[in-house]
């Protein structure tokens, strides 16, 4: 199931545009943090292990996991003159009760990979779980393409992809001082 931007709207308005929405362009560049229990780290093979409880945050965006694996390129510590720590970061691996939390939409699975450079977050396992609102999305695979605002989503074996939309109420009095109508 692929869901573009463009084409899911029109057959069911009140999902959440934010989901698939682009993320703002300093989402991407903000500093990644990571804290955890414990560090391992191979400068050879160029990766980090952050090991029990693990929370990365970057901006609005953070992720809980039982584990995370960064890989990287060049010198980690040592960033040139000009560039940053975090653009040598090619991808995050977190695993074990992932939680996302960002200001469109929150995650769960047992996987999740994060790629900073193009800005696709992929989570994996069954039942992985993404929702917006009251608005969710259920498969094996979820692949959100924050940049570009799409979404894929793939079940597995007996696991079928689920997804659940709430049509806005008609007729519901909009919320104070959201109508430009006054009151008579």
């Amino acid at each position: 199931v692929v869901l573009a931007a463009a084409g899911l709207w029109a057959a069911a308005p009140a999902w959440p545009a934010g989901l698939f929405a682009p993320a703002g362009p300093t989402d991407s560049q903000a500093p990644i943090e990571i804290v955890s229990d414990r560090l391992v780290a191979n400068t050879t093979e160029k990766w980090a292990d952050f090991l029990g409880s693990v929370v990365a945050t970057q901006d609005k965006f953070s992720m809980t996991s039982d584990a995370l694996r960064i890989y990287y390129e060049g010198e980690l510590m040592n960033a040139p003159a000009g560039g940053s720590a975090q653009e040598k970061i090619k991808r995050l691996e977190a695993t074990g009760r992932v939680h996302i939390v960002s200001d469109q939409y929150t995650a769960d699975a047992e996987r999740a990979e994060y790629v900073p450079a193009t800005d696709v977050l992929t989570l994996s396992g069954p039942n992985s779980r993404v929702v917006s609102g009251k608005n969710t999305l259920t498969g094996s695979i979820i692949v959100l393409n924050r940049s570009e605002g799409k979404a894929l989503v793939e079940g597995a074996g007996t696991e079928r992809v689920k997804a659940v939309f709430y049509q806005e109420e008609k007729g519901k009095a909009p919320e104070a001082g959201k109508s430009g109508r006054k009151n008579p």
